[in-house]
């Protein structure tokens, strides 16, 4: 079974609740929130530093911010920031000549994942991350 690249939604779990809170936060307190590992949420935190998506301020009250307004970045950004694995892959076993399945599959399916990742990609780029916040806080009463 393939293994699955949680880093997209880790991302946005930190980038969330850096926008809820509007602070800065140590990559530490971020984990907490997480409930996972403090090194791996501080590679996803230089990540997203990296794409320009948080900002890091140092000294004693130092830590992560938001590098622009929450309405200003979306879930496509994020996922750009992390760049996770493509979410779906044609198999790279050897073509059987002999059956027209195995023949023709990579091609068809090509054409019909490409257009999945595009749907995702749209769909992605159309939600920010105020509108993760704004969902988090109604489902939150």
């Amino acid at each position: 079974m393939a293994s699955v690249n949680t880093q997209f939604s880790i991302a946005v779990h930190v980038m969330a609740a850096i926008a809820h809170h509007d602070g800065v936060f140590a990559s530490e307190v971020l984990a907490r929130s997480v409930n996972a590992n403090p090194v791996f949420v501080k590679r996803v935190l230089v990540k997203l530093s990296k794409a320009k998506l948080a900002k890091t301020t140092v000294g004693k009250s130092g830590g992560y911010g938001l590098a622009r307004s929450p309405n200003r970045i979306s879930l496509l950004d994020i996922y750009a920031a992390v760049n996770p694995p493509d979410a779906f892959a044609i198999h790279a076993y050897p073509v059987n000549n002999e059956c027209i399945i195995s023949s023709n599959i990579k091609e068809v399916m090509g054409d019909v994942l490409v257009g999945t990742e595009e749907a995702v990609h749209g769909h992605l780029r159309q939600t920010t991350l105020a509108d993760v916040v704004s969902k988090i806080r109604a489902r939150s009463g």
